[in-house]
């Protein structure tokens, strides 16, 4: 519930608690001070603000993104027609690959746009319904508090007991529906908010805004998805990454885009130019990502390597979403990505950095010589996780056990929004009130492609670091450095009651790191 929802509820409690608080008496039949009260609360009560919104609005804007998604879907099924009648002779080689890339993505994109409509018209309706709901309830609250005033009259102060009591016992219903109204309002508005905002979040190739990219380039680096689950939920670029390469792309040389232009060219998939452009939203130099693109440019063609390679966790398929599933495992060719001793802060910084930044992420996996089994193996891969979390780890003050959260705030700059482009505010979140309140800008976050870090612990005991990755409807992705991702609702998040994502040992948020 949002401040706004939990201050007009404490408004509300207030004058039941004052409501139930008259010693009124039925027996009652003189003049009595306390009707004079009863009728101010009343009074009060009826000055209180109606749900805003009109529902019929929202309901004709989701009849338009219904129609949107009708038309969207009819594109859908040209653009298939296209891909099955196959392409013309003449298009072979390099370029009758691009074309078929673009012909498929545009294919996606047009579906998922067609699912992205449907899905906000949807979400519209309900908020519609929601509203319309809530300001009925309203709406009864109000006439049964004016009904209770009436009870009053004018000459408050000799109304027989009777009477008063029962204008206090109809008021209190009408109360409560106010109340009922609130909660409605609320709910219908925060379900909007974040499936709406989530929805914003996906749409992508709008995001890639460069001068130097025509619209098939940015629908097919957009559409570029991680190998191991479906597309849509592994893009290899983030929204951030979108916005980043785009700008840094503006800002070349010349001579500096033609030989960036000719990597791009060099590629074998959508997925390897990809990796490209997000090397280039990490901010590293024409040369360094010459020097990446030489060392990938093998294995171009190979999905599956490159995501073992370059990008350490994607959604898999099979993953249920269940509360507290441990079972997916975070692994470089079986070595899994976890924390050894006191390290959580360290090692979910480092795996947080390795998924926003391909050249690192190569680096670990490979130590730079890709291919080569001496290197390129999951024992090699094990030696330099434990070296950069040592070193990590080593960046605390003195030889304490674990990092503060100040030490966590300074580690998730350096090694994560450097290359994010995000500064990293450390939040107090001991109540479930402030956590609910972040929720927002964790989605926020998240969607942007900005991993969140949080501590969590039970009462005072020492705290674990785990990672806010993604969100779903109103589920939160974790990454526990444990090894593992799993799934908690925000519900969960907010009440504290989340130790399926580690243990009973942390079951409580108790502070953030927020990129800014």
């Amino acid at each position: 519930m949002t401040s706004l929802g939990r201050s007009r509820k404490g408004d509300i409690k207030k004058l039941r608690e004052a409501l139930d608080a008259l010693s009124l008496k039925e027996e009652s039949w003189g003049v009595s001070p306390e009707n004079a009260e009863l009728a101010g609360i009343i009074d009060e009560a009826l000055g209180f603000p109606a749900p805003e919104g009109s529902p019929d609005t929202i309901e004709d804007k989701a009849r338009s993104y219904a129609r949107a998604a009708r038309h969207a879907d009819e594109v859908r099924a040209d653009v298939e027609a296209v891909a099955k009648a196959g392409l013309p002779s003449t298009w072979v080689g390099e370029a009758g690959s691009k074309a078929s890339e673009v012909t498929k993505a545009a294919g996606r994109s047009a579906e998922q746009m067609a699912e992205k409509f449907g899905k906000a018209a949807t979400e519209l309706s309900l908020l519609a319904q929601g509203i319309a709901q809530a300001q009925s309830r309203h709406a009864h609250g109000m006439d049964a508090l004016h009904d209770a005033r009436a009870q009053l009259g004018d000459n408050v102060l000799m109304v027989p007991g009777p009477y008063a009591v029962k204008a206090r016992s109809i008021a209190r219903g009408g109360l409560g529906s106010l109340e009922s109204g609130v909660e409605a309002a609320e709910a219908a508005g925060e379900r909007a908010e974040r499936e709406l905002d989530k929805l914003t979040s996906e749409a992508r190739a709008g995001q890639l805004d460069s001068r130097h990219l025509s619209d098939a380039d940015r629908v097919v680096l957009a559409d570029a998805g991680a190998h191991g689950g479906d597309p849509d939920e592994n893009e290899i670029l983030s929204t951030t990454d979108l916005q980043r390469s785009g700008m840094f792309l503006d800002r070349m040389s010349a001579e500096d885009r033609a030989a960036y232009d000719k990597l791009l060219d060099g590629s074998k998939s959508p997925q390897e130019r990809a990796y490209l452009m997000k090397a280039l939203a990490a901010g590293y130099s024409l040369k360094e990502i010459q020097d990446f693109s030489a060392g990938i440019r093998p294995y171009g063609d190979d999905p599956a390597w490159l995501q073992q390679h370059l990008t350490p966790i994607v959604n898999r398929s099979d993953d249920e979403r269940r509360y507290g599933d441990q079972s997916h495992e975070v692994a470089f060719g079986g070595q899994v990505w976890e924390q050894e001793g006191n390290t959580c802060v360290a090692l979910s910084t480092v795996t947080m950095h390795a998924q926003s930044d391909p050249l690192y992420a190569l680096e670990l996996t490979t130590g730079g010589r890709p291919g080569d089994p001496e290197y390129d193996s999951p024992e090699a891969f094990e030696e330099r996780l434990r070296d950069e979390e040592t070193r990590v780890y080593d960046t605390r003050e003195g030889k304490k056990q674990g990092m503060s959260g100040e030490e966590s705030e300074k580690v998730a700059d350096d090694e994560i929004g450097r290359h994010t482009g995000a500064d990293y505010e450390a939040v107090s979140v001991d109540s479930a009130a402030k956590r609910e309140d972040a929720l927002p800008e964790i989605r926020d976050s998240v969607n942007s492609g900005r991993p969140v870090a949080f501590g969590a612990r039970e009462g005072t005991a020492f705290g674990h670091q785990m990672m806010i990755i993604g969100q779903e409807g109103d589920k939160l992705q974790i990454y526990n450095p444990w090894g593992f991702t799993t799934w908690v609702s925000e519900e969960d998040f907010v009440n504290g009651t989340m130790s399926g994502a580690s243990s009973e040992d942390y079951p409580t948020p108790t502070d953030i790191r927020i990129p800014q």
